[in-house]
């Protein structure tokens, strides 16, 4: 589903996989214990992570909570 939803979200995102087996180091400093683990980085640290499949809806909704939207740089005008 992430994969898809990167083309719909027009380079808003970029999606990085893992694969922890082979980078077992990572997957322990992100404290990574089940498949699938997403989480979300912003300005080089992790904000937010859900584990598990979510339907498409929940995993928009956390998307659109973290990324930023076309009016933030009109806010940032006006501040």
């Amino acid at each position: 589903m992430l994969a898809q939803l990167v083309d719909e979200y027009n380079g808003r995102f970029i999606l990085a996989k893992v694969n922890t087996e082979e980078q077992q180091a990572i997957a322990a400093q992100f404290g990574i214990r089940s498949i699938p683990t997403v989480k979300l980085f912003r300005d080089g640290g992790p904000v937010d992570e859900f584990t598990g499949a979510l339907p498409e809806a929940e995993i928009r909704r956390f998307l659109d909570q973290h990324l930023p939207r076309a009016s933030d740089g009109v806010v940032a005008q006006a501040e």
